[in-house]
């Protein structure tokens, strides 16, 4: 575990502390909770980014081409 000194705008901490207090939880697990979130979510994006920098659109309309042309089966339409 590791320390680091934030220091944040007053109305960012008190809305901080009120989502806090309403999840039943301290301000630093909240804070801990709220960075974490953002932590994956960044790194699910790069992930996903280098994925896509990884596609071959040739490839994919090769696969595609063997996809039958017909109607969808019986619940897999479209919403309209």
């Amino acid at each position: 575990m590791s320390n680091y000194p934030l220091r944040l705008p007053a109305t960012l901490m008190e809305e901080a502390r009120a989502l806090a207090k309403a999840q039943g939880v301290s301000v630093n697990q909240f804070l801990a909770t709220v960075i974490a979130e953002r932590v994956g979510e960044l790194k699910a994006l790069n992930h996903v980014r280098a994925r896509i920098a990884r596609a071959d659109p040739a490839k994919a309309r090769a696969v595609l081409a063997f996809v039958p042309d017909r109607a969808p089966m019986e619940g897999d339409e479209l919403p309209v």
